[in-house]
């Protein structure tokens, strides 16, 4: 039996985790709520009001912006408030996604097929739709990489909806209990859909071979068990797990990201297959993929700088 004091402190953690959560949901419930336009506007503010009280998240995004691509201070600190709006402004992209999702499937037997693809489809432009055409011809399963590029939530709806719903993300459980099964909530169709991320690669492998996708960020910080590739010009540590799991369950690798096109005033939704290396095996093969999947998201990045989390 626990102790008197152990009870005590489960109710304690308990009670500042749902403290904590309660003026999280207070700020997501208008972005949930309202008109997407006036959503996305206010999530930019959020953003912005977040940039101003977190000095030390919006220094360490001016160095990251000034080292990667060289700009002035000025130059610098101007994108990193655009950086912060547009990051409140993919909250709310993903919200609104989200509650459209769920709206159109409680609305459907889905006896017809019918999931709500069409209405999700319509809010962005395929950039390459050969190549989109040709990955859902393609039987083979398939690693899908994004990393937190334009609104990742509506890529990773996009992903499942345009190549099919038999396929899971690998993400890691929210420490706070509460805000775990909001996320849950708003992110999943079904509890199939995700994979937790510790010990992720046995889980992930068995589904690629059973012919289902699997889809991953990629842009964090791999630690010590990462391989080094080049990003904007420097070594850094990055997952090998969109490579290895390629490899050895012989799948195609993908980089995707719906982003704001702000020159055409319409979401975007870039697409990358990315090739293996046939005379390459092994540590060499992992890295090499690896390195090229990261060239084409910072490729990316460079397109649209105000859309990363820097």
């Amino acid at each position: 039996m626990q102790s008197v004091g152990a009870l005590l402190l489960r109710a304690l953690v308990s009670t500042r985790d749902l403290l904590l959560t309660l003026p999280v949901v207070l700020l997501a419930l208008p972005l949930w709520a309202l008109p997407w336009p006036l959503a996305a506007r206010l999530g930019r503010f959020y953003g912005r009001s977040a940039a101003l009280g977190w000095p030390l998240a919006r220094r360490v995004a001016m160095i990251n912006l000034r080292r990667a691509l060289g700009l002035e201070r000025a130059a610098a600190r101007r994108l990193t408030f655009e950086v912060f709006a547009h990051l409140g402004q993919s909250i709310a992209d993903g919200l609104q996604c989200a509650r459209r999702r769920n709206t159109t499937s409680a609305g459907s037997d889905q006896s017809d097929g019918s999931d709500g693809s069409g209405a999700l489809a319509a809010l962005y432009r395929i950039e390459d739709p050969e190549l989109a055409a040709r990955l859902l011809a393609d039987p083979r399963p398939k690693v899908f990489v994004m990393a937190h590029l334009g609104s990742w939530e509506m890529t990773a709806a996009a992903l499942a909806q345009r190549f099919g719903k038999h396929g899971a993300a690998i993400a890691r459980k929210v420490d706070n209990p509460f805000l775990d099964a909001l996320v849950r909530r708003v992110r999943l169709d079904h509890p199939g859909q995700w994979i937790e991320k510790r010990g992720a690669t046995a889980a992930a492998l068995g589904r690629l071979r059973a012919g289902d996708s699997v889809a991953l960020l990629l842009d964090e910080n791999g630690g010590r068990r990462g391989t080094f590739v080049d990003f904007f010009g420097r070594p850094a540590s990055t997952h090998r797990s969109a490579a290895l799991l390629t490899l050895l369950a012989g799948a195609q690798l993908v980089a995707g990201a719906v982003v704001h096109d702000e020159t055409r005033g319409e979401r975007l939704f870039l697409l990358r297959e990315i090739e293996t290396c046939g005379g390459l095996a092994g540590g060499a093969a992992v890295h090499d993929l690896t390195q090229r999947v990261t060239a084409t998201l910072e490729e990316w990045i460079r397109r649209y700088p105000n859309q990363w989390r820097w």
